[in-house]
């Protein structure tokens, strides 16, 4: 049995001793012992997005290096900042395709014009395009020297890299990837069953629609840098079971139900979460909610446009009206002049989880983490979603009693809600259905269940 695990920077060491075992005095009846060592792994994950897309990982990544593993982040060079304040080593590529929608609202959505939201698509896809060939070279080489590379959404192509590279690849991914019957794919831009071939369906095309989006660009990169055949047409996770890969599903059971026809690839770790930083609010901040902590909400959604977003403010402002409701509001600097309601104080950054605590409801678009910032702080969400997943996590947050029904920011009128926005305040059921779910998600440990699957898989 092994009794003693020991690391140096360049080895880990396990001393095992043989023998049998006494049992009335717990000692072995031999003294023989064995001493091994072996190269400590060098894991990179590789990440891309926003700011939200990357914390989670960047908390798996500090769970790999507590265990004994060297660890590399893998992300956009405007990253690399947010990536080495957290104590982590990162190795920058050039380009990030969420990087073409911060200045619209449209792209990858179905929104109140759906003509403009399909025009705003195709231009996301001919921009992206452009900057795929340096991506993906400067990625493979951010990824080189790695023994095992982990990718999550907004990197599938990690796994033509993982190929190249000769080493192996771990999906790890913060939404329900993998087709099942039970629900429609969690990337759609509604939330209805279409029965259960439907639902699987759903997902088999999602999926194979995103494995393919680049496919040019990345028979490229395959042929240029990897020296490697044309990729296979079929997503690795809709290929025949032993050809799958290990998927790390980062969120909880008690949030998404294990479907029961997900295979043994599919591993539901709970979530990824960093300890809550080290963080002072202005005066001005903490004054605004110690005034009215009882009606003042936190409102955030996420990497805003500027196109339809002048008019959401002005939605939230007459919600908050009519609610008797104040919030916080997290917006980029450069739209704080379009704020005249004194019930509402704009802030560029804040963390969820100071402010979350401090407050009594959220209102945010439904993005995964901002979701399990708020389930974890016991607190009741509106979700506003507007694209990709967020509509999925608003519908679970709905389901588990946790929020109101969530309202499509397509859909969204001041009256709507300013209706939500009182159930969160006010609903009783709802308030202690949100703590007791807050409460169960903090007896899990989602980095250490997926650390143990990734040592599991070797």
């Amino acid at each position: 049995m092994e009794i003693l695990k020991f690391t140096t920077a360049k080895q880990t060491f396990r001393v095992f001793v043989y023998g049998k075992k006494n049992s009335q005095f717990g000692l072995f009846d031999t003294d023989t012992l064995y001493c091994e060592h072996t190269p400590m792994k060098t894991i990179t994950l590789l990440v891309s997005g926003t700011r939200g897309d990357i914390l989670p990982y960047l908390a798996l990544g500090h769970g790999l290096k507590d265990a004994g593993y060297t660890v590399r982040i893998a992300a956009p060079l405007g990253f690399r900042t947010l990536v080495e304040q957290s104590g982590l080593v990162c190795a920058p590529f050039e380009g990030n395709p969420s990087d073409l929608m911060l200045d619209q609202s449209d792209p990858l959505t179905l929104g109140r014009n759906p003509l403009h939201s399909l025009a705003a698509t195709k231009r996301f896809f001919q921009n992206a395009r452009i900057l795929y060939p340096r991506m993906l070279r400067t990625a493979i080489e951010a990824c080189r020297g790695a023994d095992l590379l982990l990718y999550g959404l907004p990197t599938l192509w990690g796994a033509h890299l993982a190929e190249g590279l000769r080493i192996p690849g771990i999906r790890a991914v913060l939404q329900p990837l993998a087709p099942t019957h039970e629900f429609s794919s969690a990337l759609l831009p509604f939330r209805f069953s279409f029965g259960k071939i439907g639902n699987w369906l759903s997902h088999w095309i999602l999926l194979q629609t995103t494995w393919l989006s680049f496919r040019s660009e990345i028979n490229d990169a395959r042929q240029t840098h990897l020296s490697l055949p044309p990729a296979h047409w079929l997503d690795p996770a809709l290929r025949p079971f032993p050809h799958q890969p290990l998927t790390l599903n980062g969120f909880s059971e008690r949030i998404v139900p294990r479907p029961t026809d997900w295979n043994e690839k599919q591993v539901i770790t709970g979530y990824w979460r960093l300890p809550s930083p080290a963080w002072t609010p202005s005066p001005q901040i903490e004054r605004f909610i110690e005034r009215s902590p009882q009606n003042t909400l936190a409102i955030g959604l996420g990497s805003p446009g500027t196109k339809d977003f002048p008019f959401i403010l002005r939605l939230i402002a007459q919600a908050l009206d009519h609610s008797d409701a104040r919030a916080v509001l997290t917006i980029p600097a450069r739209l704080h002049a379009h704020i005249q309601s004194s019930r509402i104080l704009p802030v560029e950054y804040i963390p969820h989880e100071w402010l979350y605590s401090r407050v009594r409801a959220a209102v945010h678009h439904g993005g995964a983490g901002t979701a399990s910032a708020s389930l974890h702080a016991g607190i009741p969400a509106v979700t506003l979603p507007l694209a990709i997943d967020q509509f999925f996590w608003g519908e679970r947050i709905y389901k588990i009693g946790a929020g109101p029904q969530p309202i499509p920011q397509r859909a969204l009128t001041a009256e709507k809600l300013a209706n939500a926005i009182q159930a969160a305040l006010w609903n009783k059921s709802m308030r202690e259905r949100a703590k007791s779910v807050s409460a169960a998600l903090g007896l899990e440990d989602g980095i250490q269940a997926a650390v143990r699957a990734i040592e599991k898989a070797g």
